[in-house]
């Protein structure tokens, strides 16, 4: 009976392992929809040429839309290319920021609610290997009990 109650603990440090590197590798993932596209919870924009050429990033790091003002039309192609690339990449670096700010928060509050199984874990044990214990001492109460004299 030992055993099984080592073997249990065992589980539930395995258990408690797994949890911890799936949390870890949770930063890098992002919500989708059954179809594959991201679920746009966090969105960034990024501006450029004055505001005139505006890029919005959604979750996934995936470009949602990018609005040129036709003033701009005027204008050679390298420079309004430069103008979309630099609110692009405006974009996609706010939207970097705001999912790392809340995939630490996530991940913080998780790991604090996941902070007391170690413990849990070890109460755990110790209760297991008393039953086991008791139940030693009642099967050699009974086989005492059960002895002719």
């Amino acid at each position: 009976m030992t055993n099984d109650a080592f073997s249990a603990a065992a589980s539930l440090d395995e258990l408690l392992t797994r949890t911890q590197q799936a949390l870890a590798s949770m930063r890098s993932r992002v919500a989708v929809h059954a179809d594959g596209e991201p679920i746009e919870l966090i969105r960034a924009e990024g501006v450029a040429a004055d505001g005139r050429v505006r890029a919005v990033a959604v979750q996934g790091g995936r470009l949602h839309s990018v609005a040129v003002d036709p003033e701009l039309a005027g204008e050679p192609l390298d420079v309004l290319c430069r103008h979309v690339v630099a609110a692009a990449n405006a974009a996609l670096a706010e939207l970097d920021a705001r999912v790392s700010a809340s995939a630490r928060a996530d991940t913080d509050a998780l790991a604090a609610r996941l902070g007391g199984l170690p413990d849990q874990a070890e109460m755990f044990s110790r209760a297991m290997h008393e039953v086991a214990a008791r139940m030693r001492r009642d099967r050699d109460d009974v086989s005492r009990a059960v002895r002719p004299a």
